[in-house]
């Protein structure tokens, strides 16, 4: 009596369906917070090379009056953003841009203890890095406009101090360039202020606090809708 042999195919387990939500890229900045970098940047940027260009002129007119007015429309930008844009998304990141957290002084604490050796470490949105350059450009345009005042009043007899100032406020604003444009570790995050969007392997890599608490942000929003 024969026998039948079955033949049975090996089970295949197919790939679990991936996730809709998690993409190559992930959301950074709102659109009112990349127009308002760039309109600080400009305007800040064009007060100090108007100022470079007055030198110790401050009598002279239309260049005076040019470096009044950008110095002017720094605030008068974030006046509008605030009020015309998305003012949520703007004063988050100016929390978290400008607030020293746990996450920060264990990092100084960490470097003082053990200054050569480093632990990745889970940053947010922003690293610490990233805040004191914060911290120092917002001291540098208080400085500007302080001196500038006296400078101005004084009919340039105290010139020294503002263009200390300009100077100071040079180097921040060219090692801000640096960073966006050259340095490779943070060059993946200009995308961020130009799209919007930044890969989300480097926000994984330099950002993985801020990146799993976006996440859960958006598992929250499908299950809400769903």
């Amino acid at each position: 009596m024969r026998t039948m042999q079955r033949t049975y195919a090996p089970a295949t387990t197919s790939p679990p369906a991936r996730d809709p939500r998690i993409g190559a890229h992930v959301h950074r900045f709102s659109r009112t917070e990349r127009l308002l970098h760039w309109w600080v940047v400009a305007t800040f940027a064009s007060a100090l090379l108007t100022g470079v260009a007055m030198g110790d002129e401050v009598e002279s007119g239309p260049l005076l009056q040019a470096h009044i007015a950008a110095v002017v429309l720094i605030g008068a930008g974030v006046v509008v953003a605030l009020i015309f844009g998305n003012t949520m998304a703007v004063l988050r990141s100016t929390r978290d841009l400008f607030i020293f957290d746990r996450t920060d002084v264990a990092c100084v604490v960490g470097s003082l203890r053990h200054p050569f050796h480093r632990e990745p470490i889970r940053w947010g949105k922003f690293n610490i890095g990233q805040k004191f350059l914060a911290w120092s450009l917002l001291g540098a345009v208080a400085a500007l406009i302080v001196t500038g005042i006296n400078s101005w009043s004084a009919g340039g007899e105290t010139a020294g101090p503002h263009a200390a100032a300009v100077v100071v406020s040079l180097v921040l604003l060219g090692a801000h360039v640096f960073m966006a444009i050259l340095n490779p570790s943070t060059r993946p995050a200009l995308p961020g202020m130009i799209f919007g969007r930044v890969s989300r392997s480097w926000a994984a890599k330099h950002h993985s606090k801020w990146l799993e608490a976006e996440d859960q942000k958006e598992a929250r929003r499908h299950r809400t809708r769903v």
